[in-house]
């Protein structure tokens, strides 16, 4: 998939320009659900094996819904700043930084959003190609969970983003049938707010 491709895409799909994981949730309630990575939706593991039930349980729901050997895109970005050093680099994860991102037109964050973002704030969105396999990606997980990366998964096929973060994962699903069936299976592992968060 070619950057223009990837836009054309998303505009149809989601329209939200900013490939932002953070405003979906508000965007796209009706196919949204959100899964902690914990009991009790504790945030961050201590020790091996609440990392292994982390991984455990993510990697579970993400083959559930996109099948071993299916493609899919990863999209991630960095945050830079005029005043300030490069808040996320790509070239600091080491989970991601041998991967060929193709990158898109930097995104000025405080003209999108200048409740959250300063002036001189920005942000460059890039994918990548890559084919699930469990277990294959614990390491980019772990990243996430750690908060040393931001990135999120599409699959145009199955109609669905894969958002994990530090303490559990975002789901949109393509349609409210399909989030209320996935949120029902697995709705031992929902948070207990009545907002879901």
């Amino acid at each position: 998939m070619t950057a223009q491709q990837f836009i054309e895409f998303w505009k149809t799909t989601y329209s939200e320009p900013a490939f932002m994981c953070q405003k979906f949730t508000k965007e796209f309630s009706h196919r949204w659900f959100r899964i902690h990575s914990l009991p009790k939706s504790k945030r961050y593991p201590n020790n091996a094996s609440e990392w292994k039930l982390l991984l455990n349980r993510q990697n579970k729901i993400i083959t559930d819904l996109l099948n071993n050997h299916t493609k899919f895109l990863l999209v991630t970005g960095e945050y830079s700043s005029e005043q300030y050093e490069e808040l996320y680099k790509i070239d600091d994860v080491a989970s991601v930084n041998q991967l060929s991102f193709i990158t898109l037109e930097h995104i000025n964050l405080y003209e999108n959003n200048p409740e959250d973002y300063d002036e001189g704030q920005f942000y460059t969105p890039m994918f990548c190609t890559l084919e699930w396999a469990q277990n294959k990606f614990d390491d980019l997980l772990k990243d996430i969970g750690e908060d040393n990366l931001r990135a999120f998964f599409v699959s145009p096929d199955n109609e669905l983003i894969i958002a994990p973060y530090d303490g559990g994962m975002d789901f949109i699903l393509k349609d409210t049938e399909t989030r209320d069936f996935y949120k029902q299976k697995y709705s031992s592992w929902l948070s207990e707010r009545e907002d879901g968060l």
